[in-house]
């Protein structure tokens, strides 16, 4: 099978077109995950050969990305990128890129474990397991900062690649601020970096943060009200969003089956936050298994519609966006092909 384009020529529309303030939702299941789907919106903002929708000979209005992970690691982004053609290690050092790790030292507290020496070859050493620390007190919640303020940079890196390590402290609203603080903070410095904050187009990437809903919960004081507060609040600090959530069955669909047992909080949570997300978002763009089974030519289906916020003066042919259901197929080289329903 010949080796297919990074950016496959079908889901190019929809990839290239996110209007400004918009939320694109991404949602997904163990079998059929998200990453490939969200490196093809890395690939269309920071390729030098795409325009994203934006006149290549305007540097100053290039899209540059903010990426926060909570599942997968900067290594592997890195190392996934590199197969489409994009070294986020040079664009994070351009300015044009940052890595936000939200998940080696999520519960990690540096203040209640020794500094561990550096190993001769200069890599970090292993940590072990987190070190939780106890929930503080609750003060009064207060608006996030403004980005380019704080004592967060991207001149201090914690590795080389990655602006920011998040570390969960506090309880609730107040723990939630204390992220927001941290990511707005890494925002701010990208556009600084520009030296044109206004006409500076950034984009947001949250990638599984439902993960605090699993780790966190009502003991917490964290629920789905709360996090897609946090995900609005992130929202003011960029051009556009996109998000990825887990949508496997057991998470989505026993919360709402109760004629046969009780939904328990993390299910009745994470539905909430699902589609209470799904209903915010400009795009929802839904990965799931083929009914009949797994093929050998087919990795998965792709159904792309609109969400709750579609204007609805949007023309449905605009930029060839249409809603429609597509198949993909993952190759071993990391090429992805999208075609069809009876396509080949």
């Amino acid at each position: 099978m010949p080796t297919q384009p990074p950016l496959p020529p079908l889901l190019t529309p929809y990839v290239s077109s996110l209007p400004q303030s918009s939320l694109t939702l991404i949602s997904s299941v163990l079998a059929a995950t998200g990453n490939w789907l969200v490196l093809r919106y890395l690939y269309a903002a920071l390729n030098t050969s795409s325009t994203f929708g934006i006149n290549e000979s305007d540097t100053s209005k290039r899209r540059k990305v903010v990426l926060v992970s909570f599942v997968r690691s900067w290594d592997f982004w890195k190392s996934e990128a590199k197969r489409l053609g994009l070294d986020l290690a040079r664009l994070a050092d351009k300015g044009q890129f940052a890595f936000v790790d939200g998940l080696s030292e999520l519960f990690y507290s540096p203040a209640k474990a020794p500094a561990a020496p550096p190993t001769q070859s200069g890599a970090i050493p292993s940590r072990g397991l987190p070190i939780r620390s106890q929930p503080g007190a609750v003060p009064a919640r207060s608006p996030a900062p403004a980005p380019g303020t704080g004592d967060n940079n991207l001149s201090t890196p914690t590795e080389k690649g990655v602006a920011k390590r998040l570390h969960f402290s506090g309880h609730g609203t107040t723990a939630l601020d204390n992220l927001e603080k941290d990511i707005a903070n890494v925002i701010g410095q990208l556009k600084s970096a520009s030296g044109n904050e206004d006409d500076l187009d950034i984009l947001l990437i949250i990638d599984q943060p439902d993960l605090l809903l699993a780790a966190t919960g009502a003991s917490k004081g964290i629920g789905a009200t709360e996090m897609m507060e946090w995900v609005m609040g992130l929202q003011q600090h960029v051009g556009s969003t996109i998000l990825t959530l887990s949508a496997d069955s057991p998470l989505i669909h026993n919360a709402s089956d109760s004629a046969h047992r009780q939904a328990t909080p993390l299910e009745i949570e994470h539905a909430a936050f699902a589609v209470g997300s799904a209903h915010r978002a400009r795009t929802v763009m839904q990965l799931r298994n083929l009914e009949t089974g797994a093929a050998r030519d087919v990795s998965g289906v792709l159904r792309l519609s609109k969400g709750g916020a579609w204007e609805g003066g949007e023309s449905k042919g605009e930029g060839g966006w249409e809603e429609r259901e597509v198949l993909y197929f993952i190759q071993r080289d990391g090429g992805v092909s999208v075609f069809g329903r009876g396509e080949s």
